[in-house]
């Protein structure tokens, strides 16, 4: 169970609900840039559309183009650490050393450990200050999230962000840990347009390191679209919500529940992104009204014009 076993998740695959064994999965083996993901697909019970329901299943799925011959790989960890940590984690649960590409030429722990170039590079000692800082941090983030004290939690990222803003590159593992759990803790307290700033920092972070159809960077995406759709930010919402529709028909499939729920975001930040093309005043006045559960009354858009007068002197 614990070398073989795999996570199931619940409907939206946002929750871990337990263990499965599937012993035919169980002889993939392991490649920290693998060409293969795992999805468990919960299939489709809505009693409304019985004739429609799929079944519980778990699916191995392609994430490129593989050639005949070639061995089928899947990652039984995260991507994003260095291959020291990652190699130390598959040991320590796996009981095997990791002899993969990216483990044995340590492809992108330059990028995950990264510090700000140029003139005023950081010097080794503050680098070691400041990573030591965001790792204290981030035990004391634990702590507060454990006993829901969020608020807390926002002003830890916030000063721990400072620190390693002057230091710390934008593809740095210790930076992109704040960022997602600032994005994460100020969506749940509807503090969206901060949360949207963080979340695209993130993501284009993710986007340096990940494989491109990763199933990890495409739920980072997809949360990140949702983000600044909730912020009013529906251009760079609708396109975020696209690249994560590329990829989770990838890596989930079109039949997951997930991007079923994809699609449909899609198609309405598509309608949204339309009407905010053709008026951005009546966009916002119609969203404002959705927001307080409103009627929609839309007030003449205003105008540098002269408004003509409503009375005429007789001559």
């Amino acid at each position: 169970i614990s070398c073989n076993g795999f996570t199931l998740s619940d409907q939206r695959g946002l929750q871990a609900v337990g263990v499965g064994i599937f012993p035919n999965l169980c002889q993939a083996n392991h490649d920290c840039w693998p060409n293969c993901t795992v999805i468990f697909n919960n299939g489709n019970h809505e009693a409304v559309k019985s004739m429609f329901h799929t079944q519980m299943r778990i699916e191995l799925r392609a994430l490129s183009k593989i050639s005949p011959g070639d061995e089928l790989t899947v990652s039984y960890v995260d991507f994003l650490n260095v291959s020291e940590e990652r190699r130390k984690q598959l040991k320590k649960q796996y009981y095997f050393d990791c002899a993969c590409e990216h483990c044995k030429k340590k492809i992108k722990d330059d990028l995950m450990l990264a510090v700000k170039a140029g003139e005023s590079k950081p010097s080794a000692e503050t680098v070691k200050e400041v990573t030591q800082f965001s790792k204290d941090t981030l035990e004391k983030i634990n702590k507060a999230r454990m006993e829901g004290l969020y608020h807390e939690v926002v002003k830890l990222c916030r000063e721990c962000l400072k620190k390693q803003e002057p230091v710390l590159a934008d593809t740095n593992i210790y930076l992109l840990r704040i960022l997602s759990i600032a994005s994460e803790v100020l969506s749940y307290l509807q503090m969206f347009e901060e949360a949207a700033d963080y979340a695209k920092r993130m993501v284009d972070g993710y986007l340096k390191l990940y494989h491109p159809n990763n199933a990890q960077l495409g739920m980072a995406v997809m949360r990140a679209g949702v983000t600044h759709w909730h912020a009013g930010l529906i251009e760079a919402g609708h396109g975020l919500i696209c690249k994560a529709y590329a990829i989770l028909l990838i890596t989930h499939g079109p039949s997951h529940p997930i991007t079923k729920d994809l699609e449909v975001m899609r198609v309405q930040t598509e309608m949204e992104l339309r009407m905010f093309q053709q008026n951005e005043f009546v966009y916002y006045k119609m969203r404002e009204a959705a927001l307080k559960n409103q009627k929609i009354q839309v007030m003449p858009e205003p105008s540098n014009e002269t408004s003509p007068s409503l009375f005429h002197k007789k001559e």
